[in-house]
């Protein structure tokens, strides 16, 4: 796990981005296991592969990623999901706003379902052990 100091002079002008912005004030960027969240600084360098994705860079907005695939979240509608190969994980399921997204995935017992072997994965020992998973 890696936190790092939050950052408070965001502009926020998108409301798809506010409760990621809001994250980024507690912490500008984080590493929970697979699960890597982009600082403030790194978001515009990681917008590329969205590119190639079904409405490009006007439908997605890549906020980090899961075992090296990207964590976008959708313009329209704030929710979060997560492509693997190019490709939803899981079609049509978002994995929630990006508060719900952090709770139940990141911190919580949903973290299996993005994390093949997750029973050997530390993160998850450690969210097992505090009782979250």
């Amino acid at each position: 796990m890696a936190l790092n100091e939050g950052i408070t002079d965001i502009k926020l002008d998108k409301d798809y981005l506010k409760q990621y912005f809001e994250f980024l004030t507690e912490s500008d960027g984080a590493r929970f296991g697979a699960v890597d969240l982009w600082s403030f600084e790194e978001l515009p360098s990681h917008q590329f592969r969205v590119t190639e994705f079904f409405g490009g860079t006007e439908k997605w907005f890549e906020v980090g990623q899961v075992l090296y695939e990207p964590l976008v979240i959708e313009k329209s509608s704030g929710q979060v999901y997560c492509f693997f190969q190019g490709h939803p994980a899981r079609v049509g399921q978002t994995l929630g706003d990006f508060n719900l997204f952090l709770l139940n995935y990141v911190f919580g017992r949903k973290y299996e379902e993005l994390v093949p072997n997750v029973q050997s994965e530390e993160w998850y020992q450690f969210l097992k052990r505090i009782g979250l998973a």
